[in-house]
């Protein structure tokens, strides 16, 4: 038997083995296609409408945060803005001290001491601001008005809005500033001075709001002016202001519960309760009606002094707004009448007074005609307005119009007495119910005198 042929020591090559897997196929061992080679699947974020709505979510929460911090300082901010407003120690706000000192006290049904010292323009300011309840009677005009009490104009809810030296402005922007306050009374008595019908700067009073005069024409009347309207932002940021709200802070401790208060520099205002009998000061003093009582010297001056009083006023009349005064201004007229249908669409009823001058003064004034043409144009003027427009008219510049009166009437070349008022005014009442009945007194029933009587001429020779 013939041996097997002896292979060398190299191995013979195994056949491969198969690898099954469970499913009984056969794992490929060959490089996958390019299809069958596929990127990793990536892990998809949020969408962007989603991490919109979380960012806007947490601005939310961190703003409502911060929201509620601010709101817990809400109570503290307000508190600092309502006590410097209502303390007001600089006056930016409220008015200056002085004035809201004799305002409040007049409030209060006091008489205040110390009227030479007014500021008689922010008082009446200031009482058309603060007047809790709107009178039904105001009275507006100069000095020769401030003798109208409650007791002449027959009510018990009367003030007295007349300043001295008023000019139109004043009239006419004291009832404004009631209007404006939502106070429009229903009775407005306007004694009428001459030279509201004089548009010379002669005819204005230094003392008068001539801003509030042009916002009135330009507001209201719809008359161009310069007006422009101011821009009160940085004032009323001194509201939250910290050093304000200190100052207000400061002042309100140093005068609570004192006799004597002082302004904001820590000197006394000298303003002050009457004391005593009101008729026996010995210096003027403002009436809680807003009238002046004077002193008790002035008013009960001999009628000789007062005659020389009033000759002394003939060598100065026309420096009374009345300088150069040689015709009437169409403009003031124009003024004069819108002013009266305004008042009157305020639901106001206007009742217009000619408080007369000394005899001898208007005797005087007589002899210089020439020199004081537009005073002696102004009257006929008033009546004849009235008359056409139905506006009640009483008084006269010319004293021999009023029955009664006699010089005893007068302080002085200017000024009439309450006695002397009180025979040509009938009182409110009585004035309105004339209105109602239709039995005004006829304004062209009298005619002032405007030229000196010429002398009769005697037989004897000469």
């Amino acid at each position: 038997m013939a041996k097997p042929i002896q292979k060398s020591g190299a191995p013979m090559p195994a056949a491969p083995a198969s690898i099954r897997r469970s499913d009984g196929t056969r794992e490929r061992t060959s490089r996958p296609s390019p299809k069958e080679r596929k990127a990793p699947a990536r892990k998809r974020g949020p969408s962007l409408f989603r991490r919109f709505l979380v960012g806007l979510a947490r601005r939310l929460f961190f703003g409502s945060k911060t929201l509620v911090k601010c709101l817990l300082l809400v109570p503290i901010l307000v508190f600092m803005v309502a006590f410097s407003y209502n303390v007001d120690c600089s006056g930016l706000f409220q008015g200056a001290l002085a004035p809201r000192r004799i305002v409040d006290l007049m409030l209060e049904g006091y008489d205040v001491t110390n009227f030479e010292q007014m500021d008689e323009r922010q008082v009446v300011q200031l009482f058309a601001q603060d007047v809790p309840e709107t009178p039904e009677v105001i009275g507006i005009g100069s000095s020769r008005v401030l003798q109208f009490t409650s007791e002449l104009v027959g009510s018990d809810s009367f003030f007295n809005m007349g300043v001295t030296g008023a000019d139109v402005r004043d009239n006419m922007t004291s009832y404004y500033k009631m209007v404006t306050y939502g106070k429009a009374p229903k009775v407005l008595l306007w004694s009428v001075d001459p030279w509201v019908f004089y548009d010379s700067e002669n005819a204005f009073d230094s003392r008068a709001d001539a801003e509030l005069y042009d916002e009135f024409l330009t507001n209201v009347l719809g008359i161009e002016t310069d007006y422009e309207e101011p821009d009160k932002v940085e004032l009323w940021k001194a509201l939250a202001e910290p050093a304000y709200f200190q100052g207000n802070v400061s002042y309100y401790f140093k005068n609570r519960g004192q006799a004597t208060i002082t302004d904001e520099d820590g000197n006394p205002i000298d303003f002050n309760p009457v004391e005593g009998d009101p008729m026996e000061q010995e210096s003027a003093i403002k009436r809680s009606d807003g009238s002046v009582l004077y002193d008790v010297n002035f008013r009960n001056l001999p009628v000789e002094q007062v005659l020389t009083k009033a000759a002394e006023a003939c060598g100065t009349f026309n420096s009374v707004h009345m300088e150069g005064f040689d015709a009437l201004s169409d403009t003031q007229c124009q003024a004069f009448d819108a002013f009266i249908r305004y008042a009157r669409s305020q639901g106001t009823t206007v009742i217009l007074v000619l408080s007369p001058w000394h005899p001898y003064l208007y005797n005087y004034l007589l002899n210089e005609t020439d020199l004081h043409k537009g005073f002696f144009e102004v009257e006929n003027w008033v009546r004849e307005y009235c008359a056409q427009n139905g506006v009640p008219l009483y008084g006269s510049y010319d004293p021999t119009l009023i029955e009664g009166l006699e010089e005893a009437d007068f302080f002085d070349g200017l000024h009439c007495k309450g006695s002397g008022i009180a025979k040509f005014f009938p009182g409110v009442p009585t004035v309105l119910q004339q209105i109602q009945n239709g039995d005004l007194p006829d304004p062209l029933a009298v005619t002032p005198r405007t030229t000196a009587p010429v002398p009769e001429a005697t037989d004897e020779p000469a």
